[in-house]
């Protein structure tokens, strides 16, 4: 198990570092998905959301410190979506030891659904890149965003960066790539607020998260580097492409 767990965090850190998500929504579905393709048992929901609560952190962590390097963190953006959404991931945290396996797969479905669909719209942004202080933002709309994606984060042990990086690229409307970057700074909060949640409902397997987040700073380093160096508009595409098929795969099963 702990070889398959160490490959799966390094490529959930990988994307989180190129994307600036903290990987949940690639994680959560190979969890669930792979190991009984290597012969393994199946691992239930609520343990896999105890690893990824802990995987989400260290990814956004590790990627935030890859980003900051390049000036891609807006820290206004960050502190006025990452606050209530911390406030409420952690909230619902701690209530989601109520919650059965069934609802918190419904609950990941819809939100992947959600931000797949705003994932398809068009989005046109100036070729350059945009300097931080050039960024505006509607900070009441930002407050909303973190409310309304913390709450159903909580449930589902996730930083929620799958639906808020839709939501600041065209809600918002904040260049593509100060958005990863200051994604990765949101999901710092927002997932500590989860993790602390499973934590104090002892519902985190220590041992395998362990395994797994070393795998996942290694990835996130390298995804971090990368990132600087592709294409908004690929960027863009790939994270696309992680959501929709992320969403198809979990509504697939449920129906």
């Amino acid at each position: 198990m702990y070889p398959v767990l160490f490959g799966l965090g390094f490529v959930g850190g990988f994307f989180s570092g190129l994307l600036g998500i903290g990987g949940g929504i690639i994680m959560v579905p190979l969890l669930l998905y792979l190991p009984p393709f290597f012969g393994m048992a199946p691992i239930p929901m609520k343990v896999v959301a105890g690893i990824t609560a802990v995987q989400s952190f260290v990814g956004a962590a590790s990627g935030a410190a890859s980003h900051n390097r390049y000036g891609r963190i807006h820290l206004g953006l960050a502190v006025s979506v990452g606050v209530p959404m911390a406030m409420a991931s952690l909230a619902a945290s701690l209530a989601s030891g109520f919650v059965s396996n069934e609802i918190m797969l419904i609950v990941f479905a819809l939100m992947a659904l959600a931000a797949a669909l705003l994932m398809v719209l068009p989005l046109s942004e100036p070729e350059s890149d945009q300097f931080l202080q050039h960024v505006q933002f509607n900070r009441a709309t930002a407050i909303v965003i973190g409310l309304v994606v913390g709450t159903f984060a909580g449930v589902i042990g996730q930083g929620g960066a799958f639906l808020y990086i839709p939501a600041l690229l065209y809600v918002l409307r904040v260049p593509t790539r100060i958005t990863i970057g200051s994604s990765l700074a949101i999901g710092i909060a927002s997932s500590a607020a989860v993790l602390l949640g499973r934590i104090g409902t002892d519902q985190v397997p220590w041992v395998w998260a362990t395994v797994l987040v070393i795998g996942v700073v290694i990835g996130a380093q390298l995804g971090g580097v990368l990132s600087q160096y592709t294409p908004k508009l690929v960027l863009r595409r790939i994270l696309a492409v992680v959501i929709i098929g992320s969403a198809l795969r979990i509504w697939w099963d449920l129906l």
